[in-house]
């Protein structure tokens, strides 16, 4: 009896260092892995870029080239009202030309009524001349004679005045009033000076008092400040993701802006200094503060995608093959099992899962090279 409990004894121990043998061994063959759960959630894809800072409203006032500044009722940073006067003309020049232009005209009606007044003198003196010549025709008294001949000479001798001269005149009497009508409106256009359309703040200004106005910049720039907008450019990949309507949340020194996608440029633009293609688009800012400055580059963020409600796991689980197809390792009973997914939005962090796991599913981290297909696994962190 003691000989046989001896015997099972061993055969006891036997099968236990077997087992502890064959345990060391998988434990040792096994790769040590980080693990995530596959789990319903949201996600949101955004377009990280920098955002100009705009104004929605601007005027770039040229004002009349040439024309001197007689007054400058404003400075950069003044608030304006539409209607408001921002500089007055000095007119003396344009006044005077009003003038000449006025006498030039009168002088061509006062040519014209001399002219016409001649014709219906000379038409009057031929009539008369005849009528006498008519009179005297057929006489015989030779003192007659001698008088008819005497006429004949003198009606000879009319210079009359054509109808194209006095169309000529007219012609004159029409330039002088153009020319009059062109100088007076000019005039008219600056009288008031130069007057703001819109209600905003002098961001520019480049006239001075006393001196005419230039051609190359703008004597006033007036931007609304009130109603801002962001301007980003995108490349030809960027800009298949962006409509308008898209969710847009501009920062700037830890402030946040709400805003939303206004305008997509229909053609893009090449800059050729830097060689490079883009398309402009804007977003309406929707709570602007004295803070967000003209011209400011902030940073932009627009959503692009979002869903709800589904199954989603890390980005840092997905592994590729060659031909890109998609698959991660889910982990059961110690076995990491390569399955095949496909896949819907993806995040920065995060890739909806539309085929291929089920929630709950344990999926590999950051997967080694090393890691294949019915690989012996320990979770990290799990209980050893």
């Amino acid at each position: 009896m003691k000989k046989r409990i001896i015997i099972i004894t061993i055969i006891a121990i036997i099968v236990i260092v077997t087992a502890v043998n064959l345990f060391g061994k998988d434990r040792t063959n096994a790769q040590l892995v980080r693990i995530t759960k596959a789990e319903m959630g949201d996600i949101q894809s955004w377009l990280s870029t920098n955002a100009l800072i705009q104004s929605n409203d601007v005027k770039n006032y040229f004002g009349t080239s040439g024309l001197k500044v007689k007054n400058i009722h404003v400075e950069v940073g003044d608030a304006v009202k539409k209607g408001d006067i921002i500089l007055e003309y000095d007119l003396f020049d344009l006044e005077t030309a009003v003038k000449q232009a006025e006498i030039q005209y009168e002088n061509a009606l006062l040519n014209l009524a001399d002219l016409i007044s001649q014709k219906e003198q000379i038409e009057e003196d031929m009539a008369d001349l005849e009528a006498e010549i008519l009179r005297l025709d057929g006489s015989t008294d030779p003192q007659d004679l001698a008088t008819l001949q005497t006429l004949i000479q003198k009606r000879d001798a009319i210079q009359t005045i054509s109808d194209e001269k006095i169309k000529l005149m007219n012609n004159s009497v029409e330039l002088a009033k153009i020319g009059l009508d062109s100088a007076r409106s000019r005039l008219d256009e600056v009288k008031d000076g130069l007057v703001s359309d819109i209600d905003g703040r002098i961001t520019a200004l480049n006239a001075e008092e006393g001196a005419p106005l230039g051609m190359t910049q703008p004597a006033v720039v007036i931007q609304d400040l009130n109603s801002l907008k962001g301007v980003i450019q995108l490349g030809k990949y960027d800009a298949a993701k962006i409509q308008i309507g898209q969710r847009a949340i501009l920062e700037y020194s830890s402030n946040v802006y709400e805003g939303i996608v206004s305008f997509i440029s229909p053609a893009a633009s090449t800059d050729l200094t830097a060689m490079n293609t883009y398309l402009k688009a804007e977003i309406d800012i929707k709570n602007p503060d004295a803070l967000l400055r003209v011209n400011f580059d902030v940073d932009a963020d627009i959503l692009v995608g979002e869903v709800k409600n589904v199954l989603k796991i890390p980005v840092e689980c997905i592994k590729y093959d060659k031909s890109y197809n998609t698959s991660v390792f889910v982990v059961e009973d110690g076995i990491a099992n390569l399955t095949q997914v496909s896949l819907g939005l993806q995040s920065e962090s995060e890739v909806e899962v539309l085929e291929g796991l089920q929630p709950g599913d344990r999926v590999v981290i950051n997967p080694s090279m090393n890691l294949t297909d019915g690989s012996p696994v320990v979770v990290e962190g799990a209980e050893q």
